[in-house]
């Protein structure tokens, strides 16, 4: 069961960054907001964000809370699982209140555009920088998470060790 988790663990966090660099591709090659490659760009974006990187986030959650379970884990007694689960949340509560609702802005104004609506294009560009500096956070969180989630530090204030969980317990050997 621990196997399955873990790969599940994997694909959801590879689905979940992997999409975000893509986002990041796709930004870089839009050009101007207020283009037709723009407009491609951020239908892309929102596609990918629907089919990829949200449910690779819900992946990464449960299968990270089962492996947890599994292994007989608490936050409460690992510091780098703590430190990992409060790095998840804080990621999980960027994209709702920060990135999500800029790129949904960003879409809606750029098809407004499209479509000879008056738009303010530097509410565009506002909401396009706020997406950008909160997924750049995102990034260097989900940076963190793999750091831990990899290296497993101790984090421990003291030298004590109890059943193997200082080491990081299960593994997939």
């Amino acid at each position: 069961m621990y196997r399955i988790l873990k790969v599940c663990h994997l694909i959801g966090l590879t689905l979940f960054l992997g999409s975000i660099l893509g986002h990041l591709a796709a930004s870089v090659a839009a050009g101007e907001p207020g283009s037709a490659s723009f407009l491609y760009a951020r239908e892309q974006i929102a596609f990918a964000t629907r089919v990829l990187t949200l449910p690779g986030l819900f992946l990464a959650i449960a299968s990270g809370i089962a492996l947890a379970r599994v292994s007989r884990q608490s936050p409460l007694r690992v510091r780098w699982l703590a430190a990992k689960v409060a790095l998840t949340v804080a990621v999980a509560i960027n994209s709702i209140v920060f990135v999500a609702p800029a790129g949904a802005r960003v879409l809606a104004g750029t098809v407004a555009l499209s479509h000879g609506e008056p738009v303010a294009l530097a509410q565009i560009v506002a909401d396009h920088n706020t997406e950008t500096i909160a997924g750049a956070a995102n990034i260097v969180m989900i940076l963190a998470i793999v750091l831990l989630g990899v290296i497993k530090p101790r984090l421990a204030l003291s030298p004590r060790r109890t059943d193997g969980l200082a080491s990081g317990g299960a593994s997939l050997r």
